[in-house]
Parts: C-alpha cells; sequence; structure tokens
C-alpha cells in the first residue's frame, strides 16, 4: 500500500514538473560544465562527501573485481575509490558529456589507470559481460522506472550498492539529523582564527554555473524502506544510515588557505565519529542518506524502521549566520508585465548576528529572485532594498521593498531573499526563500 502511494505521488511530481530525460541530462550537462575546482582537497567541504561515501562504500567495493557506476557524473567517489583499490577494475557511465569530460579530467589529475568511462543513459546501459557490483551515489533517484531498469541490470550483476537521500512514502526527502551546520559553523571559526593570526587571504577559486537554465530540471524522487523492499524484491537488503552529503555550503566554497584545509579535516572527522555515534545508538537509519546494500547473496530483507528516540522532536538547530523567517507578505498577486511595484515584508532574524545595510563591508540588503511556475530560476538578481535599522539577533524587521516584474507574462513565483553583498545569498547558505505565487499580465 505505501509503495503504491509512493509510486502515485511520484508520478504525480513528474507531471507537474514535466520532467523528462533530456531536461534532466541538460541539468547535469550545464552542472558539470562550470566544475572547475579540485574535489579532491579538503579545502573543499564537498570532499568531506566524497571521501565519506567512499568510505561507506570500500568494504564491498573491496570484495569486488569489476564495478559499475552509474550515473557518476565527474566521478569524484569512483575515483577516490579507484585510487584506493588499483586491482579493482571501475567502469563510470553517465549521460552527461561534460560529466563524463571531468570525470576523466579527474582521472587524470590522480594518475588512475584502472578506470574507464562512457556516455551513456544509466536508464538504457546494458553491461556487455557480468559485474560483481553496481554502484549508484546519489542517482537512483533519477531514473524514470527503477523497476524496468532493476530487471535488466539484474541479469548482469548479483550485488547493488545505492547511497540515497532518505525519503518518505510521500516522495520527499528526510531530514531529521541534519549536520550541514557542522561546516558553516567550523567556517566561521576558522575566518576569526585566520584574521588573528595574520593568515595571508585565501585564494578564490571560481568554479560554478550562475543561473540555472530555464528549460533543464532534475528528475528527483524520493523513496522510503517499503519502496527498496518492493524495488529489491529476491534481493536480500542491509542498510544504515550517514549524515554525510552535504547540501549547504558556507560562502566562498572554493577557496583554498592552509587553515581550510585542516578544518576540512577536522569536519571530516566529525561526520565520521557522528556516523558511529548514530550506529552505536542504532538511531543512524533517521541520518538523511541511506547506505543500502542489495544482494542476491544475502536472505534477508529485515530492516530496522525509523524510531525517533525520545525527545527528538525537540531538537532544533543551533543558530546560523543567515537564519531569517519571513513571516508577512502584503503585496499584489497580479502585477504589468515589466513595472515596478512596492510590497510590505516582515521577517525575524534567528542567526546570531545583526543585519545591518550600514556595514562599511558585506552589508545585508532584501533582494528578491523570480522563478517560473515550476521553480526553475528566470531571474536571479533583483532590485536591492537595504534596511532602515540594524536588526539585532531574535529581533522582528518590517521594510517596503521596491521590486521590477518581468518582462514576459506568465505565471511566476516571487522568491523574497536575503543578500550579504559579496558573501552570499541567504537562500544559498540553506535559508528558505518567501515564496509567492504572481501573474504577470500584458501591459
Amino acid at each position: 500500500m505505501i509503495a503504491s502511494l509512493n509510486r502515485l505521488f511520484n508520478r504525480a511530481r513528474k507531471l507537474k514538473k514535466k520532467w523528462t530525460a533530456q531536461k534532466d541530462k541538460d541539468f547535469h550537462d550545464h552542472l558539470f560544465a562550470g566544475q572547475q575546482h579540485d574535489p579532491f582537497a579538503f579545502s573543499y567541504f564537498g570532499y568531506i562527501t566524497i571521501k565519506r561515501f567512499a568510505d561507506l562504500a570500500a568494504p564491498t567495493v573491496a570484495n569486488a573485481k569489476s564495478v559499475l557506476d552509474l550515473g557518476c557524473g565527474p566521478a569524484e567517489i569512483t575515483c577516490e575509490l579507484a585510487r584506493r583499490f588499483p586491482a579493482v577494475s571501475f567502469l563510470g557511465v553517465d549521460h552527461s558529456p561534460s560529466g563524463i569530460a571531468r570525470a576523466k579530467r579527474n582521472a587524470r589529475a590522480l594518475n588512475l589507470e584502472n578506470v574507464e568511462f562512457q556516455v551513456a543513459a544509466m536508464e538504457d546501459f546494458q553491461a556487455t559481460q557480468k559485474i560483481d557490483l553496481v554502484l549508484m551515489f546519489d542517482s537512483f533517484h533519477h531514473l524514470f522506472d527503477p523497476r524496468r531498469f532493476l530487471a535488466r541490470m539484474g541479469t548482469s550483476t548479483a550485488q547493488f550498492l545505492l547511497i540515497e537521500p532518505r525519503g518518505d512514502w510521500k516522495g520527499r526527502h528526510v531530514r531529521d539529523f541534519d549536520f550541514d551546520w557542522i561546516v558553516s559553523d567550523l567556517e566561521k571559526i576558522r575566518r576569526r582564527m585566520a584574521m588573528k593570526i595574520g593568515e595571508p587571504a585565501a585564494t578564490a577559486v571560481i568554479s560554478g554555473l550562475g543561473a540555472k537554465r530555464p528549460d533543464a530540471a532534475a528528475l528527483e524522487n524520493r523513496y522510503g524502506l517499503e519502496e527498496f523492499k518492493s524495488f529489491f524484491k529476491g534481493f536480500g537488503l542491509k542498510i544504515r544510515g550517514t549524515v554525510s552529503g552535504l547540501e549547504a555550503f558556507p560562502p566562498d566554497p572554493f577557496l583554498q588557505s592552509p587553515s581550510r584545509d585542516f578544518f576540512g579535516k577536522k569536519a571530516y572527522e566529525i561526520f565520521c565519529e557522528l556516523d558511529e555515534l548514530l550506529v552505536k545508538k542504532e538511531i543512524d537509519i533517521l541520518a538523511k542518506h541511506w547506505v543500502i546494500v542489495a544482494s542476491k547473496e544475502l536472505r534477508s530483507q529485515d530492516l530496522r524502521l525509523p524510531v525517533p528516540p525520545p525527545g527528538a522532536d525537540e531538537w532544533d538547530r543551533p543558530q546560523g549566520p543567515y537564519d531569517v523567517e519571513f513571516t508577512n507578505y502584503d503585496g499584489p498577486r497580479i502585477v504589468p508585465s515589466g513595472s515596478e511595484f512596492r510590497v510590505q515584508i516582515q521577517f525575524h532574524n534567528r542567526s546570531y548576528r545583526p543585519l545591518s545595510s550600514f556595514a562599511s563591508e558585506n552589508p545585508d540588503y532584501l533582494g528578491y529572485h523570480w522563478l517560473d511556475r515550476h521553480g526553475v530560476m528566470v531571474q536571479g538578481d533583483g532590485l536591492r532594498t537595504p534596511l532602515t535599522k540594524i536588526i539585532l539577533p531574535d529581533e522582528r524587521g518590517r521594510a517596503e521593498m521596491k521590486l521590477a516584474a518581468p518582462e514576459k507574462p506568465g505565471r511566476y513565483i516571487l522568491a523574497i531573499d536575503l543578500v550579504q553583498e559579496g558573501k552570499t545569498w541567504f537562500s544559498e547558505a540553506g535559508n528558505p526563500c518567501l515564496r509567492v505565487g504572481v501573474a504577470v499580465k500584458k501591459k
């Protein structure tokens, strides 16, 4: 029953967002094309995820001779495993040519000779010989038809290892144990320490894409335990949780410096210890990612159900530097195309720092983005509105914002945000925008 409801919700989500295989490919091709940073340095906080996912896959990979990584993207995790296991043969497959081009550069940077790559859609990929192990890191949820995929791939392998976001029966990503804030807090400490000891300014690395393509969208499904049991009928399953898999990064995530490298290592050690602590307490299944081993050699699908410990609903995330809650929007829902209009905004500063538009460096301003009706950004940089006074921690503020409507008529989502100039949009640091549906009519 639960599996059927999940299929219904995911099917409705596909129809609503108009996902297609081509849009998913375009999204990832555009994403991977802009990546120019070194992914194997602790100064890049994304290496925590790369190294930790490789740690969790390593015991299974160690018993294989041939490994296929489907949906490998730039293949950072594939390459990390390939350099740990030089006697194992790896093949990485992805539908994105720019992802595979980046994967080949990563392999050359590590001087790897035991890994190859191929451009192909994992949905249709057919192995030409038996494979000991199929890996899928955050890629299974991009499949349009998981059952058809597993029926085909199950003829080529007896073992899968997935690392997937923890989902529920509604197809949502559940984040009871989300510790991404640790990285942001450590970065705050690092910056203060670097200033005190006079460390030279960190080296900036330009990487990323800016605005997303409006015609591209990644297919995003989420599955719970019952769905995975249904998918892997005939396989035994082992599942454990991990709090790694960072989604929110501090500002300037690609800076390089000795202190950044030092704190990156410490953050990695903390995430390792957190994982093991949750396993010891038998509550790791509540973590936001699951490590799933499906093997025909395993006999059992006796999975632990997620049961929150006493008091878990009272846990709260510590304050961060960009925590703001928008509490009210008072403004028009229909506006002429290309026009300027005004809205009243109320918000609550839940961060640990004052918000100020008067700061000589990195002042805070209200701003906004325009998204299409599917949530894809079409205009990233709106007009800025200065705060009329300093908003202290836990203080509430209000402001009148001037906005400019898109030139093209249509249905849009107005995303009200804050920006710390020269640092980051608050939404990019993990704080939700205030989203309001607005119809833009022809003048």
